[in-house]
């Protein structure tokens, strides 16, 4: 088995019909009728579940009791729905995921002790425009700030020099694989080395806020409310077909929206060209609602380390 493992090619997501191009493997299989049974048996395994597991935050509600619409099974944390999370959607059930965050609760005990001696302290009052923050935050002194306590995030951080929170919610969006090649053009263009550049003035309005760099899901759907006049279901289909990585369905969408620009007084080259941006974006665009919430938690744990540290 080890001797197999090995000549597997260490290639994500490789599948054992490709793994079986390469010679050493090939060879073996073909000379060994043991390993040749061993891999037919995999084959035919292959992309099975592996075991039952159970969504660290994602919590089923339904309006009637949930067996009436999905077969339920008990595991060791408790009812869970025996679908995974894609056939619960398809079958129309909504999902949501409760995260519990060890941060909210350091927010709340600071906030107790800071009480003792400031009795009308209130963490959600707190100015969003602190100086002695944003420093803090601009020398990377983030060890114990929320979401910003990586090497990397310290070294983007310097560079920046966030100086609101839009800076910070960007920060969490783009500091992920794929986005990151963001980074450089974003910093540049804040600090003034690049210019800000929109292929159209109508969407000066929806990416100001980042630069001119396309960060956020919401921002999609707004380029295709605005530029196509989609409405917003529409757009949130756009949405969703990006954030699940739905290429096809993206592809689909190009007529509709170069149609809708063209409609609207926009070229068809240039709607194309923002049109091709949003499918290379689709990848991993992130949610801005969700980064805001991070946000908002990582810039109050660097508030308190700046002033109650």
């Amino acid at each position: 088995v080890d001797t197999v493992a090995k000549l597997i090619p260490r290639e994500l997501n490789i599948s054992i019909e490709s793994a079986l191009n390469t010679k050493e493997l090939k060879e073996l299989y073909e000379s060994d009728p043991e390993v040749k049974r061993l891999i037919d048996v995999s084959r035919r395994l292959e992309g099975m579940p592996r075991h039952a597991s159970t969504h660290a935050a994602g919590v089923v509600i339904t309006e009637k009791p949930t067996y009436e619409y999905v077969p339920l099974s008990y595991s060791g944390t408790g009812v869970v729905t025996q679908f995974d999370m894609n056939t619960d959607a398809k079958l129309g059930l909504v999902k949501f995921d409760f995260l519990g965050l060890r941060y909210l609760t350091v927010i709340s005990d600071a906030e107790k002790e800071i009480r003792k001696t400031n009795r009308d302290f209130d963490i959600s009052k707190i100015p969003f425009d602190d100086k002695e923050t944003f420093r803090l935050l601009s020398e990377g002194k983030t060890d114990g700030v929320f979401q910003l306590e990586s090497g990397g995030m310290k070294q983007v951080l310097s560079r920046l020099s966030p100086s609101n929170l839009e800076d910070i919610i960007a920060c969490i969006a783009l500091y992920r694989p794929g986005p990151m090649d963001s980074i450089d053009k974003f910093i540049a263009r804040k600090q003034g080395r690049e210019a800000v550049e929109y292929k159209t003035e109508a969407l000066r309005d929806i990416l100001d806020v980042t630069y001119g760099c396309m960060v956020y899901q919401e921002q999609v759907m707004q380029i295709c409310r605005t530029l196509a006049g989609y409405s917003y279901a529409r757009a949130d289909i756009v949405r969703r077909a990006m954030s699940k990585k739905k290429t096809d369905v993206m592809r689909a969408e190009e007529e509709a929206f170069v149609k809708g620009c063209s409609e609207r007084g926009i070229s068809e080259a240039v709607a194309k060209s923002i049109f091709d941006e949003m499918l290379g974006f689709a990848k991993y665009a992130f949610n801005k609602s969700h980064a805001t919430a991070y946000g908002i938690i990582s810039y109050r744990t660097a508030y308190l380390k700046a002033h109650y540290p």
